[in-house]
């Protein structure tokens, strides 16, 4: 399995990052959308290939278009969303951006499989995992945000590893955490993927914990 870190609608970058990987499905962690020229292309080839988590880039939009008020469209824009809907607006037809909506209030929060979870932002320090909101869309509670804006450090979680997004405000490059002073991949319980600060967008293969990088191209 693919992991990809944000994208960012950086489509050219990121399909550069998928050649570099192996062949098998690739896994967005969310904000496919905003800032970059493409996210279109973006949302078009996880509508039909691999997996996507919901962002919170891509919760904006949906609240922007849900809640259509002021303080919705200004906090998108204010994150990149003004590079988000002109590339939307290169849709020949209404129905095509009907399908691209209804794909991310499809979106889940979250993975979890035997000995990993994926989520956009890393999970509240206080959570357990049985806390987690529902994955499944029409099933949320206020707890989504949590897992959609948090920047607190993750915290060791007994035979799990966690992977997420989200904090490229912080980091040039894949950041692991680990307990001590250890920072090798087969040591950490918990990695971050999204490296926007190094302009570049950051992979990771699983199991492997392998990281692929590639400069931005867009």
């Amino acid at each position: 399995m693919n992991l990809i870190g944000d994208i960012h609608g950086n489509y050219r970058t990121f399909r550069a990052l998928l050649k570099q990987m192996p062949d098998e499905e690739p896994v967005s962690v969310g904000d496919m959308i905003d800032r970059g020229p493409r996210s279109k292309e973006v949302l078009e080839f996880f509508k039909d290939h691999g997996k996507a988590l919901l962002g919170n880039h891509e919760h904006m939009l949906l609240d922007h278009i849900q809640l259509g008020g002021v303080y919705e469209r200004e906090l998108w824009f204010m994150n990149g969303g003004n590079a988000t809907l002109a590339s939307l607006n290169q849709c020949s037809e209404g129905s095509s951006m009907d399908s691209l909506i209804n794909f991310l209030s499809s979106l889940p929060l979250w993975i979890h499989m035997e000995d990993l979870v994926v989520t956009h932002a890393p999970i509240h320090q206080s959570w357990k995992l049985e806390d987690l909101p529902s994955s499944h869309p029409s099933q949320r509670s206020g707890l989504e945000r949590g897992l959609l804006w948090n920047r607190e450090d993750p915290v060791p979680r007994k035979g799990i590893f966690q992977l997420f997004g989200h904090n490229g405000c912080r980091y040039r490059s894949v950041q692991f955490f680990s307990q001590g002073l250890q920072k090798q991949p087969e040591k950490a319980f918990a990695a971050c993927i999204d490296t926007n600060l190094g302009r570049v967008l950051s992979g990771m293969h699983w199991p492997s914990r392998k990281v692929f990088v590639q400069q931005y191209l867009d």
